[in-house]
């Protein structure tokens, strides 16, 4: 009896121990969702091709709203790579794939692509007041193209849950293979922006369904 009692349970409410409760992983998904949405509400809408004369003539965000904004995408970061370690260990927990790193990998991935757009706006804002067209317009030329990195990331996030969950049954069938699709779709130009909206959404789901108990 001592024995049982002593032994990890692998109920949905009592995960191994070790693993990640669903709680936390809602938990750390609906944070990102909130952080993301916020970050997209404070955005503003440029081109590479604006005149930089009008950006500095049009730049409104003062100090004290630049700071909120940086700090606000490092703390996004810092969440998704928390979730992606928490989601890692639950996969692993069900199969042993080189997928499940590659998931990880691609939450890294996307976290450093949000800090960096956190610094590039940064260097925006003090490009703006020193007041130089040229600085200005190379610093925005940089934050406005930098989506790419944000593609690499979304192909290994999507596309390496649903290969592990395919794996482990970790997650529905469709779910899986909806994550491959929703992936593959990532670096299709434009299309891309298709799976960087939904991935907020995407990670929610994927918290709230995933299989937590061992296969």
């Amino acid at each position: 009896m001592a024995t049982l009692a002593n032994s990890p349970t692998t109920t949905e409410g009592a995960p191994p121990d070790g693993l990640p409760g669903r709680r936390l992983l809602v938990g750390l998904a609906g944070a990102y969702l909130v952080l993301f949405a916020a970050l997209m509400a404070t955005g503003s809408d440029r081109s590479a091709y604006d005149d930089p004369k009008k950006l500095i003539a049009d730049f409104n965000i003062g100090d004290g709203a630049i700071q909120v904004m940086t700090y606000t995408a490092m703390v996004t970061a810092a969440v998704l790579i928390f979730y992606g370690a928490a989601l890692r260990s639950v996969l692993s927990a069900r199969t042993r794939t080189w997928a499940g790193d590659v998931a990880f990998i691609g939450f890294l991935v996307m976290a450093l692509t949000l800090a960096s757009w956190g610094v590039t706006s940064l260097a925006l804002h003090h490009a703006v007041h020193i007041g130089d067209p040229q600085i200005v317009q190379t610093i925005n030329i940089l934050d406005t193209t930098n989506f790419p990195p944000a593609m690499l990331g979304l192909m290994c996030s999507f596309i390496g849950v649903g290969l592990t969950a395919l794996k482990g049954s970790a997650l529905p069938k469709w779910l899986a293979i909806a994550s491959i699709v929703i992936g593959c779709i990532a670096p299709l130009g434009p299309g891309g922006f298709v799976p960087f909206m939904i991935f907020p959404i995407w990670i929610v789901v994927v918290a709230a369904m995933v299989r937590r108990d061992p296969a």
